[in-house]
């Protein structure tokens, strides 16, 4: 080799070593740029990671008001509901094909607020614990006042059943929500529910309140002679709304038959009735026509008897809120 190539070749090495000191440079000034500007390396982010893990994962488990803890192993998508609540709140967060019965009481157009809905439902439930396991369901959801027999029997069988038992006030029927939603893996379906039943409620109590100082005296009095005390949905409507409840007053705890005569010792303001809404004028008319409650300041006084929507009234899902606003309405 002559002394021209070897130095040629030696060129050669010098510029490729200064090349990679300047990549090497370029590198290292761009992470100082970085660290600078405090902008991070697009990395996934543990932490938001696990968050959406948590949000959408299975398993999950629940434990009922009676202690019963259920594992749900994955998402369910043959769910089975025995009650009119689970079957309304069901309906707002699962989307139809993930329901394969509904309760009968989902078609009765006296109750249901979900009538067509339900109609897309393929099965209706029974007492009957064959045929509920026929549907070979992977969530069943039953309530306090099904019959024990059959949820009994359901959780000998090893069903996957979980049972609801607080009905009594509007968070009640929010946690029953939350706790539907999150067995079922609709997170934030429930969410956007509850966040629309609390908007309601706050425009209900703008939109009306009382045309004086007193809060209104308000009893409810069915056509069966039951009314409510304290410890109850209705009672809880009352304090939404600001009025007084007679009953709950009066010692009244739950649902109880009394007599007519308690009225005219009671003397209410108001008294909320529920019927079909085809009835209204009907059932007014039978209680302002009673003997009893003719001679009371209710029955002297025009517009005191108050009937509502029974789907409203009587409803534990979110469709409380319409029986609230139809009372609110007649209140004020």
């Amino acid at each position: 080799m002559n002394t021209s190539q070897h130095n040629l070749q030696g060129k050669s090495i010098l510029v490729f070593i200064l090349l990679i000191i300047g990549l090497i440079i370029i590198v290292i000034g761009s992470l100082e740029l970085l660290s600078l500007l405090k902008i991070k390396p697009s990395l996934p982010s543990p932490l938001a990671t696990r968050t959406e893990i948590n949000t959408i994962s299975f398993p999950r488990q629940l434990k009922d008001a009676t202690g019963n803890t259920l594992i749900i192993p994955k998402r369910p998508q043959r769910i089975v509901s025995q009650t009119l609540g689970t079957d309304e709140i069901l309906l707002a967060l699962c989307p139809a094909n993930r329901i394969v019965a509904v309760s009968t009481l989902a078609l009765n157009e006296k109750y249901s607020n979900v009538v067509e809905k339900a109609r897309t439902i393929p099965g209706q439930t029974t007492l009957n614990v064959e045929h509920i396991l026929d549907l070979n369901p992977d969530l069943i959801f039953v309530a306090s006042y099904n019959q024990a027999e059959t949820i009994e029997l359901l959780q000998t069988t090893g069903a996957p059943v979980f049972r609801f038992a607080n009905f009594n006030r509007i968070d009640d029927i929010k946690n029953n929500i939350k706790t539907i939603g999150y067995a079922i893996g609709e997170d934030k379906r429930v969410a956007a529910l509850i966040t629309k039943m609390e908007e309601e409620i706050k425009a209900i109590r703008v939109n009306f309140s009382p045309l004086n100082t007193q809060p209104p005296r308000v009893m409810l009095y069915d056509q069966w002679h039951y009314t409510a005390g304290s410890n109850t949905l209705f009672d809880d409507m009352l304090q939404v709304l600001g009025a007084i409840n007679v009953a709950a007053n009066q010692g009244i705890k739950g649902h109880i038959k009394i007599s007519d005569e308690q009225i005219i010792e009671w003397q209410p303001d108001f008294i909320v009735t529920g019927s079909h809404y085809d009835k209204f004028e009907e059932v007014r008319r039978q209680l302002r026509e009673n003997p009893t409650i003719a001679v009371s300041n209710v029955g002297k006084k025009s517009g005191r008897i108050i009937v509502i929507d029974n789907r409203h009234l009587t409803a534990v899902s979110q469709y409380i809120i319409y029986g609230i606003r139809a009372l609110a309405q007649d209140l004020f």
